[in-house]
C-alpha cells in the first residue's frame, strides 16, 4: 500500500515517480495507493453543508492534475487500488461548538468525535470522497478498496508540570460519561487526577505508559506507576488511594474506548449509508496496547473480533514486538507512532498557514523564519521516525513472503504501509509555505524574544479581536 498523507507531495513527485520510488525501496510494486479526503487546512473537494469554507491549497495539485478527480483517476488507471483516508480533527471547521475541550473547559480546534454533529460532517467528507472515487471508476468497479479514519489524535492532551490536561469534556462528552460512569468526571476534576499514575507532562512533552490492557489489575497499575516513577507525583500517598485511583483510571479508559468506537462505528456508518458493495473499513492506531490519544485499548479490538456487527475490517499500526494483533487483519504501517507524527506535522504547517488558526497559537508569537525552522525541525524529527528500507520488512510479526505479506504463522497481517515522505519533500514543502502574518507582524517590529516574553498577556487577546487586527494589518500591507 502506498500511503500519499497530503496531495501537496504530488506538487513534488509525479505519480509514476511515487509508484517507482515505492518499487525500489521496498522491492514490491505498490497495488494500492491510500488518498486523503480532506487536507489539514481545507476540503479537497465540494461538500453539501460545507458553503463557505475555504479549499485547501491543494484542491489544485498542478496543471495535470486540476482536482482530487484527475488524481483518482490517475492512480487508478494505473490499475491500482484507492483508499480514502480521512483525519477527523479537521482544525479548519469554524465555531467553537464542535472543538474538544479539556478538563479545565477550554476549547481547542480541533472536532470532537463524540458530538453527532462532528461525526455528521467527518462522514459528508468521506462520504463525498467515496461518491466521486466511485463516479471516476464507474466503468472500473471495486477499485473503491477501503475508507480509513486516522485515529492517533482523537484526544489530544497537554498539560504542565504536575497536571495533565487530557480531552474531551464537552457537553456531549460529560453526557456519555455521566451515563456509563455516574460522578466519575469529578475525580478527574483536580491535580493530581489518576491520570497522573501513568501520564507525567515535563518541558518536553507528556510522558506515558501503555502497557495496559482491558484486563490489567489496580494493582498491576501501581506497580507500573512506581516503576516508571510517576507515583511520585502524590506526594507519599497511601497505597489504598493509589489502588482507588487506579480503579477508576481503568472505569475512565473502559467508558472512553467504548464511546470512541462507538463515534467511529456512527462515521463509517452514515458515510457508507445506502451503499451495496462497501469498501473494508480501516482503522489507523498506534501500536500500543492503550492509545492515550486514540481512546482505544487495541487489544480489546483484537479480543472482540470478529463480530457480527463490527466496527472496521482492517487496522493499520506500527509494528511493536511487545503487543501483537492475533485476530484482526491488520498492515503494517512503515513509521513509528504510525501516523501520529505525520499528521502532527502537517496540521502545524497548516496552522502556520492560516491567520485564524495561528491568531490563536502560540506561533503567533513567533516572526516567519522562527516558525520555518520550528517547521524543518518538526519535519526531521517526523522523517527520523520512518522505517524506510527494504530491511526493516524483516523484523515484522510472522516472517516475510514477497511483498511484504505475512508468512507462516502470521495469518492476519495482509501486507504494510509505505509513506511517501522524504528529505527533499520537505524542504521544497517548507521553503514555498505561505506564512500568515500573526502578532508578531501587528505589534511592530521588536525582537521575537520581547514578544515571547510577553506570552502570558497576549495569549489574553480576545481571538476575534485579534483576527480583526489580522485583516486590517493585510489590508494596510496590501
Amino acid at each position: 500500500m502506498l500511503e500519499i498523507p497530503s496531495l501537496a507531495i504530488l506538487r513534488y513527485r509525479t505519480p509514476e515517480e511515487l509508484i517507482s520510488n515505492f518499487t525500489q525501496l521496498w522491492g514490491v510494486e505498490p497495488t494500492a495507493v491510500s488518498l486523503p479526503a480532506t487536507e489539514f487546512d481545507g476540503p479537497l473537494f465540494g461538500v453539501d453543508g460545507l458553503r463557505g469554507i475555504k479549499f485547501s491549497t491543494y484542491a489544485s495539485v498542478s496543471n495535470v492534475l486540476n482536482g482530487f478527480e484527475d488524481v483518482v483517476q490517475e492512480f487508478a488507471s494505473r490499475g491500482m487500488g484507492i483508499v480514502l483516508t480521512i483525519c477527523p480533527n479537521l482544525s479548519f471547521i469554524p465555531g467553537e461548538g464542535l472543538s474538544v475541550r479539556d478538563i479545565l473547559g477550554d476549547a481547542s480546534p480541533q472536532l470532537c468525535v463524540a458530538n453527532p454533529r462532528s461525526v455528521e460532517v467527518i462522514a459528508a467528507i468521506l462520504g463525498t470522497g467515496v461518491d466521486i472515487v466511485r463516479e471516476v471508476c464507474a466503468q472500473q468497479p471495486g477499485k473503491l478498496q477501503g475508507i480509513a479514519i486516522d485515529a492517533t489524535d482523537l484526544w489530544p492532551m497537554g498539560g504542565s508540570l504536575g497536571r495533565v490536561e487530557a480531552t474531551c469534556f464537552c457537553a456531549f462528552c460529560t453526557q456519555h460519561f455521566d451515563r456509563v460512569a455516574p460522578d466519575l468526571l469529578l475525580r478527574f476534576k483536580t491535580f493530581p487526577n489518576p491520570w497522573s499514575l501513568l501520564l507525567k507532562p515535563s518541558n518536553t512533552g507528556i510522558g506515558f505508559v501503555d502497557e495496559v490492557g482491558p484486563l490489567t489489575s489496580p494493582e498491576e497499575i501501581v506497580g507500573l506507576s512506581r516503576q516508571r516513577g510517576y507515583v511520585e507525583q502524590f506526594q507519599n500517598a497511601a497505597e489504598s488511594y493509589l489502588l482507588e485511583n487506579a480503579n477508576l483510571l481503568l472505569r475512565y479508559m473502559r467508558a472512553r474506548h467504548e464511546q470512541t468506537v462507538g463515534a467511529i462505528a456512527a462515521i463509517f456508518d452514515q458515510a457508507c449509508h445506502e451503499l451495496d458493495d462497501l469498501p473494508r473499513r480501516i482503522l489507523i492506531i498506534e501500536g500500543e496496547r492503550y492509545g492515550w490519544t486514540t481512546g482505544i485499548w487495541a487489544e480489546e479490538l483484537d479480543l472482540a473480533y470478529p463480530a457480527g456487527d463490527r466496527t472496521f475490517d482492517e487496522v493499520w499500526l506500527n509494528a511493536n514486538p511487545n503487543f501483537i494483533l492475533t485476530r484482526v487483519p491488520y498492515r503494517v504501517y512503515m513509521w513509528r507512532r504510525s501516523r501520529y507524527v505525520i499528521s502532527s506535522f502537517f496540521d502545524l504547517a497548516a496552522s502556520a498557514t492560516d491567520p485564524t488558526r495561528r491568531a490563536i497559537s502560540q506561533i503567533a508569537l513567533r516572526p516567519p523564519g522562527q516558525i520555518r525552522k520550528i517547521l524543518y525541525q518538526r519535519f526531521y524529527q517526523m522523517l527520523a521516525y520512518g522505517l524506510n528500507s527494504e530491511g526493516a520488512l524483516l523484523s515484522l510479526p510472522g516472517g516475510l513472503r514477497r511483498g511484504g505479506a505475512s508468512g507462516e504463522g502470521d495469518s492476519t497481517r495482509l501486507g504494510f504501509v509505505g509513506v511517501s515522505l522524504d528529505r527533499e519533500f520537505g524542504e521544497r514543502f517548507i521553503n514555498q509555505l505561505n506564512i500568515a502574518p500573526g502578532q508578531v507582524d501587528i505589534l511592530g517590529d521588536q525582537e521575537a524574544e520581547a514578544h515571547q516574553s510577553q506570552a502570558g498577556a497576549l495569549s489574553n487577546i480576545d481571538p476575534h479581536i485579534m483576527q480583526l487586527l489580522l485583516h486590517q494589518f493585510q489590508a494596510r500591507e496590501g
